[in-house]
């Protein structure tokens, strides 16, 4: 009897460690999915304001914005300070890795890197290409200045992304696709739920091309525009990524593609984390 007692207890205790330790591990992986953020240090729309934005993008642009769900404006750089960005882009060069996205290569094929204006790296020579990051980050003010009707409460990332498709022979692209995740709960799991916060609640995308002004080879970005019923056909615009363009797009509707290009294709991206308003019909 006292044997089978003393096996018992062995084997509680046993089951007792590995299920706290489970639960134990269980806990820490949620907790570190539920604090997973790249906008850790994000700022408000306020904070970003950066007076050469609001010399490009104006009311009207806004007012576009909301009724095609996308705007572009071209020629938002001087020759002179796309110039500059490019310069910068070059003598970066291993800056670069090509696995350096959670895409898998049937989906997108380019490199990417991480860029902050505050990085050392750029701090001396390189102030076109910080020009060009705090022209993307000002956007938000002016959303918020001329009352964007779409979304609102912005987080402003300090970081954007730039990637460049490379031309070695083959047909690069990215398969379309949106910049915010609308999956629910049940379709992507607690973990993945949590992990996804950032992208779950990207509002508004701003895209700035940084390759030759007289670009003609390729790579458009496709954006579809829908359908408003099942017999009419889609339609889609087709953005030139001409050095100095800007489009702004709802990150939530503008489902978009990147057509292959024949050179390297670059551009500066930023996502605009916010809230989406909600509409009153009258």
């Amino acid at each position: 009897m006292n044997s089978f007692v003393s096996k018992f207890a062995r084997r509680l205790s046993f089951d007792s460690v590995m299920g706290g330790t489970v639960a134990t591990i269980g806990t820490v992986v949620l907790m570190e999915a539920y604090f997973r953020t790249d906008l850790g240090d994000a700022e408000t729309s306020k904070a970003c304001r950066y007076p050469p934005t609001s010399t490009i993008l104006t009311k009207d642009h806004i007012r576009e914005l909301e009724r095609n769900n996308m705007v572009v404006i071209h020629n938002v750089l001087t020759p002179t300070m796309l110039q500059g960005a490019r310069n910068s882009i070059q003598k970066m060069g291993k800056i670069f890795d090509s696995d350096n996205h959670s895409n898998d290569e049937d989906v997108r094929r380019d490199a990417t890197c991480v860029i902050r204006e505050s990085d050392a790296k750029f701090q001396h020579g390189h102030d076109s290409l910080i020009h060009c990051i705090k022209l993307l980050r000002g956007v938000p003010y002016l959303l918020d200045r001329f009352q964007y009707n779409v979304s609102s409460s912005f987080n402003v990332p300090k970081q954007c992304q730039l990637s460049r498709y490379i031309s070695d022979g083959q047909l690069y692209g990215y398969k379309r696709h949106l910049d915010r995740c609308t999956e629910s709960l049940s379709e992507m799991g607690l973990l993945g739920w949590l992990r996804a916060s950032d992208y779950r609640h990207r509002s508004v995308t701003c895209i700035l091309y940084l390759n030759s002004p007289d670009w003609n080879s390729g790579g458009n970005l496709r954006c579809y525009r829908g359908k408003e019923t099942v017999e009419e056909r889609e339609t889609f615009t087709d953005v030139n990524p001409t050095g100095g363009t800007l489009i702004i797009f709802d990150s939530e509707k503008v489902e978009h593609e990147v057509l292959p290009s024949t050179k390297d294709r670059y551009a500066l991206t930023l996502w605009i984390n916010g809230e989406r308003k909600e509409v009153i019909d009258t």
